[in-house]
């Protein structure tokens, strides 16, 4: 043999793929190239899978984002959903919008329905309806109203407080906390100090101030908290349940004389205005914190839940509001408060309306809330 010739002989490409044709006729059998082997694959497949853990391989560590590319056990540890990074500003900037709607409207609101006498002509109009109405609709939802109890509260934050433990999100605990305290605080603030009642047109009652309703508040921020914290799993089932709650105990303050229409729907602006608050925190914290990358990958299950319940909490809200809004288009004017064909249009329009905010409100706290992030996989035991 020359010196500088290569031992296994010259070769050229010959007809197959991963075949070759010797030119010296007297190379030995044994010796074959690297790829020719027998068991050549499953070394190649073993050594990509100790590379995609990281572990020195002939041509040196794999980055993170390569593992996709080699053998599907390698794959296994990495998460899979969609990156959370892409949501979040837009999260961020719809949860700053719905506070500022719904804080507008609440001002709103106030200033017609307490603040002319239309608005409290109307508000007397549906009052006495529901306090004359002995049909299906009050016997049934009055009752919810005993429910919207001190002890019933205390235990559903309970339940949320173990909830957020368990998932060990401290964080969401005090988030929770504030949007009940805030928007319980809020009421009672607007109702002693900045909305005035007085009668401004002949049969109205003269009452105390009641805008905004304590109770629906006290509900609303109770349900919208356990929402939020509950496992993935029972979410969708548990924002059914809490808007099917809210609503009949918004109804069931006006069906018992407690409160008047705007009353609830004041309280239920002024929480939503909260909650969409909090929501756009959460989420401008979590794009702070939220690397890019596997690690800024939200948990699939998590992303995922509420994802039924939310469109059809949201429709159902809609066509309710709407139709309940024709429904009050009908009411002629001047309302006589005692005709009881304008309390009836009157009195359905409200049972429409407020269920609808209620669905609506829960369906966009379902799709404004951050997805839990996706814990990065541990080392690979062998």
């Amino acid at each position: 043999m020359r010196p500088g010739e290569d031992p296994r002989g010259s070769r050229r490409p010959g007809s197959g793929y991963g075949q070759s044709t010797p030119v010296e006729p007297d190379e030995p059998d044994e010796v074959r190239a690297p790829d020719d082997f027998p068991g050549h694959e499953e070394f190649r497949r073993a050594d990509e899978f100790h590379q995609a853990d990281d572990l020195p391989g002939p041509d040196g560590p794999r980055h993170p984002e390569d593992v996709d590319a080699l053998h599907p056990a390698a794959t296994a540890a990495v998460p899979v959903g969609p990156h959370r990074r892409s949501g979040l500003v837009p999260r961020l900037l719809v949860g700053l919008l719905g506070a500022a709607v719904c804080t507008a409207l609440a001002v709103l609101l106030a200033k017609g329905a307490v603040g002319t006498a239309r608005g409290q002509r109307l508000d007397q109009l549906i009052l006495s309806a529901a306090q004359n109405d002995d049909g299906p609709i009050t016997q049934v939802i009055f009752p919810a109203l005993n429910t919207v109890t001190v002890p019933v509260v205390l235990l559903l934050l309970a339940l949320a407080a173990v909830f957020a433990l368990v998932r060990r999100r401290p964080s969401l605990l005090l988030q929770i906390l504030v949007i009940v305290a805030g928007a319980n605080f809020t009421v009672q603030i607007v109702k002693s100090f900045v909305v005035d009642r007085t009668a401004l047109a002949e049969d109205i009652d003269v009452t105390p101030n009641s805008f905004p309703s304590g109770h629906t508040a006290l509900a609303i921020s109770v349900a919208l908290a356990l929402i939020l914290v509950c496992p993935a799993r029972i979410r969708g089932l548990v924002a059914i349940l809490g808007t099917a709650w809210v609503a009949a105990a918004g109804v069931g303050t006006i069906a018992g004389g407690w409160h008047r229409p705007s009353d609830v729907l004041g309280a239920l602006l002024v929480t939503g205005a909260w909650t969409f608050l909090l929501l756009a925190v959460d989420a401008a914290l979590a794009l702070a914190r939220t690397p890019r990358g596997p690690e800024g990958l939200a948990h699939p299950r998590d992303a995922r839940a509420g994802r039924g319940a939310g469109p059809l909490l949201a429709v159902l809200g809609a066509v309710a509001v709407a139709a309940g809004m024709v429904a009050l288009a009908t009411v002629p004017t001047p309302i006589d408060l005692d005709d009881a064909s304008h309390q009836a249009r009157a009195y359905l329009a409200t049972v429409l309306v407020i269920p609808g905010c209620v669905a609506v409100l829960t369906a966009a706290a379902l799709g404004l809330r951050v997805p839990d992030l996706a814990r990065p996989a541990g080392p690979r035991s062998r």
